[in-house]
């Protein structure tokens, strides 16, 4: 159901593994959402890609006009909590990235022109670490894109340039492969940093070496044990104050509600009481009466109004809520 839903809001086919599905309400929505933030949750550990992923979705939501004011107040926190959060603990010293494991491992290898595929997060974060480097480029890519200073080329011309390459990197998700392995040279190396990746275990070639997400693992194991105590830390300043916080969040809903009900119910007496008094002066009352009487009973309508608005808001059925 949540990929039909996917589906017909992207246009694409998706296809998601029962894994892959979350399902989080309220509280543990918002411990889910500083989880995936803070990079704790990562493959790799406190990693900053994931936070401006995050980040850019919520912005692009925003844009679009997707989020209501409830989710935007809780993204805001969200995203502030999760800079103290990473600021507090060690998860923001020496951060890793996908890009900067790749780039490791790349610098391993005798130093050749690379061939990237994708201008997303991934593919701009290496692609300027590399040129940081004097690495030469080729860069292609379904749009057409610049990227420090290098113009892309479109996907359909991969097949045509794969072979001039042996150091070939996909940043970029599609449903079928991308390129024919055939048209690779022997001894090239191709990161497939596609999720889900695009080469497929039966495309393996004894000639060709493939490093998925899941190959890198081993550098991962390294980055998560001198992290270990961050992610711990980490974790519980989520436990002891995403709840707290989430509950501040939702009073001050219930405040932003309260003020609303009191501006109307003010503007009601307001307009209630100066119909009085235009006709108790159309009547000939005296002007000093009727001004005094004018001020009391806004005075008192008031205060009997403020009075229900936090008897109601206030209750222990409102609360339980």
């Amino acid at each position: 159901m949540f990929d039909a839903y996917l589906e017909n809001l992207t246009g694409k086919n998706i296809h998601l593994r029962k894994n892959d599905q979350y399902l989080f309400s309220n509280n543990e929505a918002f411990k889910h959402l500083l989880r995936v933030m803070t990079g704790i949750d990562s493959m790799i550990v406190g990693e900053p890609d994931i936070f401006g992923q995050v980040k850019k979705s919520f912005q692009n939501s925003k844009e679009f006009q997707y989020l209501d004011t409830d989710l935007e107040i809780i993204f805001n926190r969200a995203i502030n909590f999760s800079k103290e959060i990473r600021s507090e603990t060690e998860l923001s010293k020496n951060p890793l990235s996908i890009a900067s494991l790749v780039e490791n491992k790349i610098l391993e290898l005798e130093k050749k022109s690379i061939l990237i595929i994708g201008g997303g997060d991934v593919g701009r974060a290496l692609i300027k670490r590399l040129i940081e480097r004097n690495y030469q480029l080729k860069v292609f890519n379904r749009s057409q894109i610049k990227i420090e200073n290098i113009e892309s080329h479109p996907l359909e011309e991969l097949n045509s340039n794969i072979s001039d390459f042996q150091i070939i990197v996909i940043a970029a998700s599609a449903d079928s492969p991308l390129f024919d392995l055939n048209n690779v040279t022997e001894g090239s190396v191709i990161f497939d940093l596609a999720i889900p990746r695009n080469l497929t275990e039966d495309q393996n070639n004894k000639e060709i070496s493939i490093l998925t997400l899941d190959a890198i693992s081993e550098m991962v194991k390294a980055n998560l044990k001198g992290r270990e105590e961050a992610v711990k830390l980490a974790e519980d300043l989520i436990i002891k104050n995403a709840d707290s916080e989430f509950s501040k969040l939702k009073n001050r809903k219930n405040i932003n509600n309260v003020q609303k009900k009191f501006h109307e119910d003010q503007n009601q007496i307001k307009g209630i009481a100066v119909q009085n008094a235009l006709k108790k002066l159309k009547d000939g009352s005296k002007p000093e009466d009727i001004i005094n009487g004018l001020a009391e009973e806004i005075a008192s309508k008031n205060a009997f109004h403020v009075s229900k608005i936090l008897d109601q808001s206030f209750s222990p059925k409102k609360r339980d809520n």
